[in-house]
């Protein structure tokens, strides 16, 4: 068997997977104006952001849990959608100068230095504005779904959630904290969207309340695992593979920094296996699929 012939050999989660990322990305497009939509600066600059090559890890997720749980794909995908457009929001103000002052960001130039900093500032509060009308206008939800999933939004994103880990992480300097005082700055920066992904594909697949409490702890280990993740691919991989600007958690007293590298990936171990105990307990149809998602997603890219 030649070499072409075993790389077009696809698992079904693989199959799952690329189709998804398509799906995903299609429903991207249609939630944002087009770049010729007036101002044009600033929808060019949403396109730039949001359509850049990205893994869709959240909207992966929320898009595999609800179908696990029985949802309606197209439902599915706007809600995992909004998720996305979070995301990039919060990447858009992490990457200005007032914040981590970075320049690289999914291979190419940040939208501050690709556009300006007003247009970046401005992209970023329309894309978190955009989220909101997604919710309230998306098709297949009730009255009551789509009010909880829009306070959950709120919530998450807000002065109790992925703001506040922002304002905490600004203020990151003290070397002599606590492990679980990072721990529990790394569950609002980065884990407070995951808790709404998760949460929000929860209630549109209307999961028991056991699924439900299986569901916000697999979130909780996966947002935790996913920071300090990203902490161990800045310590050993050039911006060339991992895309970005690297080194801007020096002075932070983040888990490596805290403890070692041997202990973070310990500690890594620890909440990989805990997700994945709750994946099972969760009883999806689609854990295969969400076991598969996890594996890509926590893999150290070949250079």
């Amino acid at each position: 068997m030649n070499v072409t012939s075993v790389k077009s050999i696809l698992v079904p989660e693989d199959v799952w997977l690329n189709q998804a990322r398509l799906d995903i990305n299609k429903t991207l497009e249609e939630l944002i104006p087009s770049i010729d939509t007036w101002p044009t600066d600033l929808h060019h600059a949403q396109h730039y952001a949001l359509m850049a090559a990205g893994k869709r890890f959240r909207p992966l997720l929320c898009l595999a849990i609800a179908e696990g749980l029985g949802a309606d794909r197209s439902t599915a995908l706007r809600i995992g959608g909004i998720a996305e457009i979070v995301h990039t929001a919060s990447l858009i103000l992490d990457d200005l100068p007032s914040m981590d002052d970075a320049d690289l960001r999914r291979g190419r130039e940040t939208v501050h230095l690709a556009f300006s900093e007003s247009t970046a500032v401005l992209t970023a509060t329309n894309l978190l504005n955009r989220s909101f009308g997604i919710a309230a206008r998306t098709q297949g939800l009730t009255a009551e779904q789509r009010v909880t999933i829009i306070d959950r939004l709120s919530q998450h994103v807000g002065s109790n959630g992925l703001i506040a880990g922002q304002i905490a992480d600004l203020a990151n300097s003290d070397m002599n904290v606590a492990a679980e005082s990072v721990e529990n700055l790394n569950a609002l920066k980065t884990g407070a969207l995951f808790d709404f992904t998760i949460e929000a594909a929860a209630v549109i697949g209307q999961a028991s309340s056991l699924q439900t409490h299986y569901l916000s702890d697999f979130s909780k280990q996966i947002g935790l695992a996913f920071q300090l993740f990203d902490d161990l691919k800045d310590e050993v991989l050039a911006e060339a593979q991992s895309q970005k600007t690297v080194n801007r958690d020096i002075g932070k007293a983040t888990l490596l920094a805290l403890e070692g590298s041997e202990a973070a990936q310990k500690r890594l171990s620890g909440y990989m296996t805990h997700a994945r105990s709750a994946i099972v307990a969760a009883k999806l149809s689609t854990e295969g699929v969400l076991t598969h998602i996890i594996d890509k997603q926590f893999s150290i890219p070949k250079s």
